[in-house]
């Protein structure tokens, strides 16, 4: 689909291609125009918008306007019974229509949107100055309430300074007060729903996940690709990751992951300081 092109890292050390961004429409800062503008000013030679379980940022996609290629892609939150982990299936290459992603995903939504709404509750009934309301208009332009949302509105109210601070820990982590489990679907079925819609699969920052030993399984399943070059992913890291992917004949893709300020990760561009020039057209070959 994407081969024969290759990509190379600039002058700047920034990388050209970024296959891992969020916008508003999910967890991120960043609209839309933004990531687009951050693309051109960064000279970027193919992205790809990966919100969490939707694929809405498309709708505002200026087509004939765009700075570089754009693949559409999604990340979607599964979850691995056997190793009890949460886990997250990229998916890349779509065209327009993608009913069984939408559909999987849609499910996926009302779910989070119903946990979200039980931890503003959560905090009001403890005595947090904060309102539904409040919370509802931060996340306006978002398919759900996230807890970066959440934190957005403790902030303004003066209950943190950051987002991912002791007080982000304390509610959302552990015992706090905030933590909710959730059903995601099997990672079977993201795999399966993102190939019926003629899509690739590819497993998100594997480390994050402590999901490398089950890869094996996922490709037994189906699973296309690996996210080698993650930002969080040390050398070695991304060592081991492209023995596994060239073990099992995987593609290996790179990004960001960057939220805007809703994250810690780097900025769009700033894939991995690992992720050399001929790495980088191996992503391009998927």
């Amino acid at each position: 689909m994407w081969s024969g092109v290759q990509y190379a890292k600039g002058n700047d050390g920034m990388n050209r291609i970024d296959l891992h961004i969020h916008s508003v429409c999910s967890d991120s800062s960043l609209t839309v125009a933004q990531i687009l503008s951050l693309a051109k000013e960064s000279r970027m030679q193919m992205i790809s918008i990966t919100d969490h379980d939707t694929f809405a940022a498309y709708r505002h996609i200026p087509y004939d306007m765009l700075p570089c290629t754009l693949i559409k892609g999604i990340e979607i939150s599964a979850f691995d019974e056997v190793a009890q982990r949460q886990v997250h299936i990229l998916g890349y290459g779509f065209g327009e229509d993608t009913p069984h992603v939408d559909a999987l995903c849609e499910a996926i939504l009302r779910q989070r949107r119903a946990i979200s709404l039980w931890q503003v509750q959560q905090l009001i009934d403890h005595g947090y100055q904060i309102s539904l309301k409040e919370v509802e208009c931060m996340a306006q332009q978002s398919t759900a309430i996230y807890k970066q949302h959440i934190m957005d509105i403790m902030i303004r109210h003066g209950y943190s300074d950051t987002i991912y601070s002791d007080v982000y820990r304390k509610l959302f982590k552990n015992n706090g007060i905030c933590v909710c489990p959730a059903s995601f679907v099997s990672v079977e079925a993201a795999i399966r729903a993102i190939h019926k819609d003629q899509g690739i699969a590819v497993l998100a920052h594997p480390y994050i996940s402590r999901v490398t030993g089950s890869i094996p399984e996922y490709v037994r399943i189906g699973l296309d690709g690996i996210e080698t070059w993650h930002s969080s992913h040390g050398q070695k890291q991304v060592d081991d990751l492209h023995a596994i992917a060239k073990r099992y004949k995987l593609i290996e893709t790179g990004g960001s992951d960057t939220h805007g300020r809703y994250g810690e990760e780097p900025v769009l561009g700033q894939v991995n300081p690992f992720m050399k020039d001929e790495d980088v057209s191996v992503c391009s070959r998927m």
